[in-house]
This record gives structure tokens, sequence and C-alpha cells, in this order.
């Protein structure tokens, strides 16, 4: 901002002149009158922003009057002095550290506002938004306030940013309500997606009623979106549009002139996108099909005819009447492939499908760790079904566990999918010739960095434009595919062996890519039946086997291939890599995060983290002997049910949809979700119900208080929502909270649709409940709820002890651990922390991470600060019941981590 300021300042100094007498006091006065008229009253006292305000205009008015353009070098000692206070008066206005550091209200009642009064045309200002330093940035404050700055001299100026498509999406996840109401404003103003015109329920089919005979141009308008424009080029590589290259600009241009589009053509590629008038006549009189259906048709048949599909997979828009489905049910439903459903299918494409999905598997994902989540996923109607979704610049699979194979050529499948290269892996997000890949600090050509950097297999030198990639990659995506069809239950172990070996490197392929241009991917497996894992020790192997040797491949450091690092041995691979030194302390990311679902699936977390820790010792001889040095690999497995991690997910949300929930407050809605979503002995809950219970309260409130969110929470599936009762005990719970006022037995007995005998049953169980209370209205005693009340503050320890204890009080510590230098032949550690359920106060061990040669203290402090970000290292120990212990917090949380860096001997023979 002083910077900015300083710019400003000759501008300034000229509008004052122009508008301005010589008498510089004189001048300000009449400035003030006009951009503060209260400035004078003697009233009220003069707030800060006020008297920063005031000393800015004195200031300068004073130097457009009386020092004007007249250098400093030629005043007098103390003119030069007096120049140089009021340069910084002027400059440093509303930072914080101006004259009585006052914030952005000085900027507005300053700088601004002069502005505002005295320009018939506002001066522009072009701000160019540094991507680096946007995306990096951990204290989400500080982009408020930034924010906060760029929108009050929008008040005074013509504010103009430059801005990367990525940082854009990084604003508009991170600022959603900001973006919302300025950079979409500006974008409306700038092209004028939105066509302002009276619009009647007619207009729609008058303007598209004669594309009848126009399939191609109605399956473009059909896949165009207000809200995202789409190049011309990417167009042309839709697969569900298919219309020739020669084709697109012809049948957009006619759609422009029917106001349907609008077009950008002020960059190198043209863009096009919905305007209202488009979004009305797609959602009016277009059916899944593209084909033409007039709007009173459309409304006859949703009211008054059965479903007009014939497949379960072809989805109709949301009729009168009926209720969208669970989220799990939605996800099961997937058609019938061998029929008309799609082997790879849109998430959330669908009209009728539950809002929020995306939301639902992506906030509960932790950042580069493999995340484990009890929870009761329903089996896919077609296991072979794998799921696809894209919002900003993260990208969502989910799928069902088929074994090693199946699961992997599904993964792979989605991955390339149509879908996912006709809009996610476009020619304008790639570059027509992979250039968008570049890195600024690589001076090799883009092809070396693909083949020998992120270790793009099926990449020749004629396969470095982008059709031509595809094309190949489609090829090879198609003939593994069959092969998985072939082999996999098959007992040809080399033809197994050599397909795992190809889908692994098409997979890696393809992850590399994604990450590349910015895309987080986030794999969701499902496993409905976690029991048969248990009960067959084949089968947990294969599944803790595919996750050690599938996991570690999706890994990068810079533009290298992490496993290609670390653990290929092969001369001939290692021979066709990029050089590079890596930092100190560096370690290797993942390019996709994993999370595996199931009813028990938590139980299975140390048989997954031994198999993949056993994997990541298996570095090269050369790494693991000190001979060549190399970034270290970790890869958490995260228990997502447990304190810590629900606490992650509130922070998620909150800090998406700018909730302004205190700490304490989060505390308490941790405890709420904990008691809601998980059963009565764990300390434990589902983060898909707290990410679905959050999202529904945010349509009740922006700021959605305990009892709203229990509310919200009332609305799911009673197998959901507060476990430890009985179905029937939940329902009668459940209705009380979404009832308007209290409720007598009938009443019940009918909303809650149940029978009298099960509500005489079952009223003991909710009436013991915090929240139940009874009261009399006309002589008949109903049953509603209270507002949840604050738990009292839980006692200091020494408040339990007798008077006459002898037990002395233990003093807080910080325990330390200090390391020694690891063998130079040592394996890897394994850092490794379970939940034990069963002792959840026990102290977590010290998790150290050494490298040869290097010293550390790791520190354990108490928890003090709300996380705010999507931090994989959430796994820790549950609590206490939270009635009994309300203010009661757990460990700072240690993730289970397999490491493959060199491993400490212990002198007593154990191993750290």
């Amino acid at each position: 901002m002083p910077d900015l300021l300083a710019e400003l300042r000759s501008c300034t100094e000229r509008i004052i002149r122009d508008h301005a007498t010589n008498d510089p006091w004189r001048t300000s006065s009449q400035l003030l009158g006009e951009i503060l008229p209260a400035w004078q009253t003697t009233d009220t006292r003069w707030t800060d922003e006020v008297a920063e305000a005031v000393a800015y205009t004195r200031a300068i008015t004073t130097l457009a009057l009386t020092y004007r353009d007249e250098l400093s070098s030629t005043l007098t000692r103390y003119h030069r002095q007096r120049h140089a206070d009021l340069t910084d008066t002027v400059t440093s206005i509303g930072t914080g550290r101006g004259p009585v550091n006052a914030d952005l209200g000085a900027l507005a009642k300053g700088p601004v506002a002069l502005h505002r009064e005295l320009e018939a045309h506002p001066t522009a200002l072009t701000l160019l938004l540094d991507g680096d330093a946007w995306t990096s940035l951990t204290d989400r404050r500080t982009g408020v306030r930034a924010l906060a700055a760029i929108a009050v001299l929008a008040d005074g100026f013509d504010v103009r940013l430059v801005a990367s498509p990525r940082v854009r999406r990084h604003l508009s996840k991170r600022y959603p309500t900001w973006t919302e109401c300025h950079l979409d404003l500006t974008a409306s103003r700038d092209r004028s997606p939105h066509t302002d015109h009276a619009e009647t329920a007619e207009t729609p089919w008058e303007v598209i009623r004669d594309l009848d005979t126009e399939p191609g141009k109605r399956r473009l308008l059909g896949n165009l979106d207000t809200e995202y424009a789409r190049s011309y080029r990417d167009l042309i590589h839709d697969h569900t549009i298919d219309i020739a290259e020669g084709t697109i600009s012809r049948y957009v241009l006619n759609l422009e002139d029917r106001e349907l589009v609008t077009v950008d053509r002020r960059s190198q590629h043209n863009t096009v996108q919905l305007t209202d008038l488009g979004q009305s006549t797609v959602q009016q009189c277009l059916d899944d099909n593209y084909d033409l259906v007039h709007p009173d048709q459309r409304r006859f048949d949703g009211s008054l005819t059965g479903t007009p599909q014939q497949f379960t997979s072809t989805v109709s828009p949301l009729r009168v009447g009926e209720e969208t489905p669970a989220p799990d049910e939605w996800v099961a439903t997937t058609g019938d492939p061998d029929e008309d459903a799609d082997y790879v299918q849109w998430l959330t494409e669908p009209t009728n499908a539950p809002r929020n999905l995306h939301k639902r598997f992506g906030t509960v994902a932790h950042d580069e760790a493999i995340t484990l989540i009890d929870d009761h996923p329903q089996p896919l109607d077609d296991g072979r079904v794998a799921y696809l979704s894209h919002i900003d610049d993260e990208t969502l699979i989910v799928l069902q566990w088929g074994g090693p194979l199946a699961t992997l050529g599904r993964l792979a499948g989605a991955l390339l999918s149509e879908k996912a290269l006709s809009n996610i892996l476009t020619p304008t997000r790639l570059g027509q010739e992979f250039e968008a890949i570049d890195e600024p600090s690589q001076t090799v050509p883009t092809a070396r960095i693909l083949r020998r950097g992120h270790q793009i297999g099926w990449c020749s030198d004629a396969e470095i434009t982008y059709d031509a990639w595809r094309e190949r990659i489609t090829t090879v995506r198609d003939r593994l595919l069959a092969q998985v069809a072939e082999l996999t239950h098959s007992d040809d172990t080399a033809a197994r062996s050599d397909l795992f070996k190809d889908l692994h490197g098409l997979i890696a392929s393809a992850t590399q890519l994604y990450h590349a241009v910015g895309i987080d991917l986030t794999t969701t497996i499902r496993v409905p039946d976690t029991g048969a894992l248990a009960r067959n020790q084949t089968r947990l192997q294969n599944l803790c086997e595919f996750l050690a040797k599938t996991a570690p491949k999706q890994s990068v450091y810079g533009v290298h291939s992490g496993y290609r690092m670390l653990f290929e041995e092969r001369p001939a691979k290692l021979c066709r890599r990029l050089p590079y030194e890596p930092e100190h302390d560096a370690t290797i990311d993942l390019t996709m995060s994993w999370v595996v679902t199931g009813p028990t699936i938590t139980e299975c977390h140390d048989e997954i983290t031994t198999t993949l820790s056993r994997e990541l010792t298996t570095v090269r001889e050369a790494i693991a002997d000190g001979t060549e040095h190399a970034p270290t690999l970790e890869i958490p497995v995260v228990d997502g049910t447990t304190y810590p991690a629900i606490r992650r997910v509130i922070d998620e949300v909150a800090m998406t949809h700018d909730i302004q929930w205190t700490p304490r407050e989060r505390q308490r809605l941790v405890r709420l979700c904990l008691r809601s979503f998980g059963p009565a002995d764990t300390s434990s809950a589902c983060p898909y119900d707290v990410v679905a219970s959050l999202l529904r309260a945010l349509n009740e409130s922006r700021t959605p208080t305990l009892g709203v969110v229990e509310r919200a929470a009332a609305t799911l599936p009673p197998e959901r929502f507060r476990p430890e009762l009985t179905p029937t005990a939940t329902k009668l719970y459940a209705t009380l909270l979404r009832a308007n006022g209290p409720l007598g037995r009938s009443e019940l007995i009918e909303q809650a649709d149940i029978s009298a005998s099960s509500y005489d049953r079952r009223l003991s169980d909710i009436r013991d409940l915090d929240r139940v209370t009874p009261v009399q209205q006309g002589g008949h005693r109903r049953w509603t709820t209270t507002n949840p009340t604050p738990y009292p503050k839980t006692p200091p320890v020494t408040a339990w002890l007798s008077t006459n204890s002898n037990q002395p009080v233990l003093p807080l510590v910080t325990p330390r651990q200090p390391t020694t230098s690891a063998g130079p032949n040592s394996p890897p550690p394994v850092r490794t922390e379970r939940d034990d359920r069963g002792r959840w106060d026990r102290q977590p061990p010290i998790s150290i991470l050494t490298e040869p040669g290097a010293d550390a203290d790791h520190t354990i402090r108490p928890m003090t600060n709300a996380n705010t970000s999507r931090q994989p290292n959430s796994h820790t120990y549950p609590i206490p019941d939270t009635r009994d212990h309300p203010n009661t917090m757990p460990p700072t949380p240690h993730p289970t981590t397999a490491v493959a860096t060199p491993q400490t001997q212990l002198p007593n023979g154990g191993e750290k």
C-alpha cells in the first residue's frame, strides 16, 4: 500500500492543483468540507480514521501547492525534513503505521474520498496479483486485509485486477464471498455475459425452437456454462459435443446472434459462455439428450407423468414433490454400463443429484495422506462404475474396491476418461505443446521435462503435441482396460504382473500431469464390507499392498518423479532423469490424496501402516547408505474420525464459507458432532455427516449456532444421527428438533411416522437427553427441545483431589527427546501411532524425523489455537466422554507416518 500511495501521489497533487487556490490551508479546509462534512463538528470526538484523513489532506495539499515539483535537494534543511514528514504521512495512511495508526477507514476517508469527489472519471489502478504469494499464503487474515484494501480502493478508483486462472480459482475457493461480490461483478461489467432484457416464459422457446434440426448447436449450447468460459480449442476436443474444428466458430456465432452466448475475443484464444437467457433456455428447453422440450411440456411431464427415462442412469430433472435421495443412496445408484450407463460418470452433473456432493467427498480428505473413515457406504449397483467430479482446481474420483487389479483399472479409466480429457486435462490447461507445465526455473525443453522430469510414459517425440498425445494415451488406456477385463480373475501371473506395471505407469503419468497444472487430486475407495477383509487375511493384505504399492508412485519433487528419485534401481531408467540438487530437509509431495472408507476400516490402520512402512524402507541402496542424497517421502495414515480430524473439517468449512465462529464455539461444535455422529462408547464421528450437517445449516444462517447445526443434523437418515439411540428414538428426537413448538403424543406419533406402541417404549430413551424437556399446555403434557447451553468449565486437576490426599500435584512438563545420528545402512524408521480407544489419556510417543548427521528436538505442546488449514497430520487419540469433561483437550496430534529416511538405533537395541 505505501508503494501504491507513492505512485498515486503525483496524480493526487495534480488534481488538487486543478481544483485549488495557492493557499494550502484554505484549500485543504475546503476539501475536507467536501469529503468529511462533519470534520469541524465539536460535538463528537474524531475517530482515528477521521484524524488520519485530516492529516493526509493537509499533507497532500501542502505538497501539491507549496512544494509542487521542486526537488528536495534544493530545499533548506528545515524544508527537506518537513517535506519528508509530509511524504511519510501521505504514503502511510490506512496502513496501521500512519500518524495515529488508523486502519483502512482512514484510506477510505482520505485519498479514496478525495479522488471520488474531485475526479469526473476515476483513475485506473491496475493491480497484478502475485500468484505464488497468494497461493502460498498461510495466514488467511493477511489475505482478507489485502482484499479489503482492494475493495476500499474500488470505491474511488477504477481498479483492474490482473490474475492468472490459478489465482482466480484460489481466490474463489478461499475467499468466496469477496470473489462473488467483486470479481464476478468485474467479469459482468467487462464481458457482459448476462444479457439485461425482459425475459418472459416464452422467450427461451422462441429463441431456440428452430434448432430442432441442429443437434450440434444444441449439444454445444448444453455443454456451456454461465460461470466458466470455455475456449474454442477445448470445445473441439470435447467428445460430448463432437463437432468438427471448422464448425465450432460458425455455431458459436449463430448462438451469439441469438443472445444465448457471449464471446470474449480479447485474449489469444476466444472463449464462450452462456448468458442468462442461454442458461434459462438450456434449463427449460433441453433435456438430458439435448433434445428440444417445450417448457410447458416439461412442467406437465414433471408433475403428472412417471419417469420418462428407460434406464436409471439417465436422470431427468427433479420432479415436483420428489425428494432428493440421500447422498450415499444416490452414489450407489449407478445404472448398468452394459445397457445405457457410462463406466465413468459425473458425480454432480444431473439436476436432481444431491447438493454439495463434491464438498462432501472433498472436505474430509487430508492433503497428501491416506485418510481412513469409518462409514457404511452402500455397495454400488455396478462396482465397475467410477465417479468423477471437478470444481475449480480440485478433482475427485470415487470408486469401489474390487481387488487390486480391477481397482487400478477403474482408477486409470477415470483419470484418463473422455470426460476428464474433455473437461479437465484440456488443451487450454495443458497447452497445445504442453507449454503450460513449464517451470520458470527449468531451462530444458518441455519435452525433456515431460519425459525425464515427470517421467510421463507413452510420450515420444511424435506425441509432444496435445492432439497426438491424446490419441496415443487413449489407445493405451483402451488396450489396458481390455486386459483388465481379461486378467482380473486369471491365473496367468506373468501377464498380470506386466499389466500391474503398465497400469501403475499410466496412473503415475496421469497424476503427474494433474499436479503439473495445479489440480489437487483425491481418490475415495469405498469398501462396503470391511468385515470380509477382517475375516480373510489374504483380502486384507491385498488392500494393504495396493495402497503401499500405488500411493508412493504418485509423488513428485518439483518437476521430478518422487518414486523414480527414491526407489528406481534399473540403470536404464536412472540414466533418463533430469539432474537435481535437493534442498536440506526437503520433502517429496504426493500428487494424489487418498480416502478409504468402510464400516470398520480404521481397525485396519496398523496393517496398512506396517505394509506401507515396509514398502518405503526399500529405497535405492545408494540412498540408504548415504551415497546419494534425496528428499524425504512421508505418507501419513490418518484416522479421519477423531477429535482433531473433526475439528479440521469444521475449520475447513468455516474458512471456505467465511463463518465467524469463535474458538469456543468450534470446540462445542466438535463435541456436538462427536455426540451426534459416533457410537456412544467412542470419541469418534463420521466426517461425512459433519460436512452434510454444516452445509445444510448454512442454508438457514450464515453463522449457524449449535442449535441450528443439530437441527440440520436431524434431517439425516435415522441410522446416521445419534447412532447410540434406537431408530425409533432417533426419529422422535429428530422430530422434536425440527418442530416449531412443543408436540404432544399424537403429533409426535404422526410426524415421526411411528406406531403408538413404539412411542410408549422409546419415550424414556429421549426424555433423559439434555435438550428434551416437558411443558404443560392446556392441561396436557407436551415435549420440546431447549437451546443448547454451554457446559461449565472443567475444574483444575486439584479440584478432584481430597484435601487429605497424599497424592502430589504433578507439574506440567514439555517432554524432549534428543536424536542421534543414524547409521548409514539402517533401514528407514516407521513413525507409528494408533488410535487406542481404550486408553485415550495415554501420552503419544514422540516421533522424530532425522537425516544422517542431523540433530533435532521434537517438542510436544498443548493445542492452543484453531487450525484453519487442511493439514494431514491430525491423527490423534480420542477424548473421554464429552459430557463428563467438556473442556478436556486431546494431546497434540502425531500422524502415523511411513517415512523413507534412515533409522536411528538406540543404545538399548530399540528403534527410534
